[in-house]
């Protein structure tokens, strides 16, 4: 394959980007639009895939948004379904759709361990499985499973149940890579630290919690959701044509240590 620029060209290809109403969802639909995707939005938040979509056809791509809810088979066959109506195709999965419910363990309860292992889990599972369906019928495709380096590391902070999903989804990615290599199938994990997304600024609030989150970056700073943008772009394109079943850690170091 020539090397040159268009190695990252995703020109054509049709992504879908779960969890794309805000923080790394919506920085990666953008990140794939810029780079030539057209982009299928996913998520339960109205308002905010209308903004999302509006800034991907800013930049001349196509935006669908779909409300879907991962936990529901039934819907997630329902926006493959309205995917492949509208573009033909399903070239790139991003499963990046995440909750996190904290709490110690000793006091953590059968519902927190339950929507944290169904939104971050199960339903990367379910959109793996229909949209494989696809990917494997259409002879390939991308899937880049949004991990975590809880998935990696263990944490203090009360995240038993986030730290059982994101290994849980490393896992499976692992797992997935190997039986769909034969179909052109190439799926990955992508595992940052922690990320300055809304859903992490309510904890940096908490000073100790704040040194905490620091002190296990050696780069000495959260990383900022356009920082993960790259890695999936890379992930997406070309030029990582003999990548599958592996983790790309984007830490800071986090997991150096």
């Amino acid at each position: 394959m020539p090397i040159g620029r268009d190695l990252f060209d995703l020109t054509g290809r049709i992504a879908i980007v779960t969890g794309a109403a805000s923080g790394l969802g919506e920085a990666i639909s953008y990140g794939l639009a810029v780079f030539g995707a057209d982009i299928v939005a996913v998520d339960v938040e109205a308002a905010g895939l209308g903004r999302v979509c509006e800034k991907v056809k800013g930049v001349g791509r196509a935006a669908l948004p779909v409300i879907c809810d991962v936990r529901s088979a039934e819907e997630i066959q329902s926006m493959v379904a309205q995917c492949v109506d509208r573009f033909g195709r399903i070239d790139v999965l991003v499963n990046n759709a995440g909750i996190s419910r904290r709490a110690l363990a000793e006091e953590m309860t059968h519902d927190q361990w339950d929507d944290v292992l169904a939104v971050d889990l199960t339903g990367p599972f379910l959109c793996c499985q229909e949209v494989g369906r696809t990917m494997i019928r259409q002879g390939g495709g991308r899937i880049i499973n949004i991990a975590s380096v809880a998935g990696l590391v263990g944490l203090r902070t009360g995240n038993a149940n986030y730290c059982a999903a994101k290994g849980g989804l490393i896992s499976m990615t692992r797992a997935l890579a190997l039986e769909w290599a034969k179909h052109n199938v190439l799926v990955n994990a992508v595992a940052p630290t922690h990320i300055r997304t809304p859903l992490i600024e309510a904890v940096l609030e908490d000073a100790e919690k704040k040194a905490y989150f620091l002190g296990n970056i050696p780069l000495g700073r959260l990383g900022e959701a356009s920082e993960v943008v790259g890695p999936v772009i890379f992930l997406a394109s070309d030029a990582a044509t003999l990548i599958t079943g592996t983790v790309l850690c984007v830490d800071g170091g986090h997991t150096a240590q």
